[in-house]
């Protein structure tokens, strides 16, 4: 008799608890943007100072640097205008080489808050980077895109 008293209290408990749970379904989901919908991004967005982290693997050999693959780091500061160019100052290190570098490039940045740059360095490397922005332009999220290197970077706006 106990066993049944059991089963039917877990099966009374399994409706209960079915009855207070919401399901959601894929359609539920809100839509994610890397921006405000309404807002939309422009050149303007970006325009101030920045602070760098990055992180990554360098996987293909680059002239004056360790044999790859090797592990990737920096942080400095990265400077945008509103007329689409940027430049920056970092310390790079390059697999245990530890190396100051100057940046200068431009930057595309669409509506929908997705961009793109491109950049000479003081090293010699041309590099080449996809970014979305995110907070209304207090930080961006960028990928390398080149195929030398893995790397991940995070800015953050300076002064907020």
């Amino acid at each position: 008799m106990k066993p049944r008293i059991l089963i039917l209290a877990g099966a009374a408990l399994v409706g209960l608890l079915a009855s207070q749970s919401k399901v959601t379904y894929l359609t539920d989901l809100p839509t994610v943007h890397a921006q405000d919908e309404n807002s939309g991004c422009s050149l303007q967005t970006l325009t101030g100072r920045y602070a760098v982290e990055a992180e990554g693997t360098v996987v293909a050999q680059l002239p004056g640097l360790p044999a790859p693959p090797f592990p990737f780091g920096e942080v400095g500061i990265d400077t945008f205008n509103v007329n689409g160019s940027w430049s920056g100052q970092v310390i790079a290190n390059f697999g245990g080489l530890v190396v100051p570098v100057t940046v200068t490039g431009t930057y595309l940045l669409n509506a929908d808050c997705i961009g793109t740059r491109t950049y000479n360095t003081s090293v010699g490397l041309v590099a080449h980077d996809a970014f979305v922005v995110t907070e209304g332009g207090r930080t961006l999220v960028v990928t390398q895109t080149d195929p030398f290197a893995v790397v991940q970077r995070k800015l953050k706006r300076l002064g907020e």
